[in-house]
């Protein structure tokens, strides 16, 4: 592995233990971060969860930043840990637990995702995997038929739409017409790139 690589990957893992050690003992970080237009960004948060993923390969971390407003006392942030430049451990802590679904839940979409699902080829709980990061409802409608509802916000819609499109034929996008509309533009963007490719071989 090159030098370059060898330190980032190291950088990497460091911070991930970092991220790890303020969860369990829920304690505020001084966190340094470039976002995706690469612009630097210098926030405290309170680390409090890590999830893979698809997206980017690499995991991600959903951390509470204090906010001022008393009914709102956090908004959620969603950030890639390979964009974390450096954190530092504050002393400061949270004196009680935060129920993170609380705070995500307020920030989905009044309509969820609705998708038809067909249980062919363990399609159901191949389905339950592959969602496993989203809260979710899902009924049967009849023998091998189900509705399944995945609650989302902005930030995570990009990554459900790729796995959406990831997970075969068995699979049946029904709703938001908002979601049905992002699907359709990224179909459309996929299918002009396929083409101009074509064109050039």
């Amino acid at each position: 592995m090159p030098p370059d690589q060898a330190a980032a990957a190291e950088k990497y893992r460091r911070n991930f233990r970092t991220l790890l050690k303020a969860q369990k003992q829920r304690q505020y970080v001084d966190l340094d971060y470039t976002s995706p237009a690469g612009t630097r960004v210098h926030h405290h948060y309170v680390p409090a969860r890590l999830e893979y993923s698809v997206k980017n390969d690499k995991f991600r971390l959903l951390a509470l930043e204090p906010r001022k407003a008393a009914s709102i006392p956090f908004k959620l942030k969603i950030l890639n840990v390979s964009r974390i430049q450096s954190i530092l451990l504050l002393e400061k802590t949270l004196s009680s637990p935060v129920d993170l679904n609380a705070v995500i839940r307020r920030t989905y979409y009044k309509e969820p995702l609705k998708l038809r699902i067909v249980n062919r080829r363990n399609a159901l709980e191949r389905a339950m995997l592959h969602f496993a990061n989203y809260e979710k409802n899902t009924t049967k409608i009849d023998e091998d038929t189900y509705e399944c509802l995945i609650y989302y916000n902005q930030a995570m819609e990009t990554e459900l739409l790729i796995e959406v499109m990831s997970f075969g034929p068995m699979l049946t996008v029904l709703g938001s017409d908002g979601f049905l509309k992002s699907l359709r533009e990224r179909l459309q963007k996929q299918s002009r790139l396929s083409a101009m490719l074509t064109k050039r071989h």
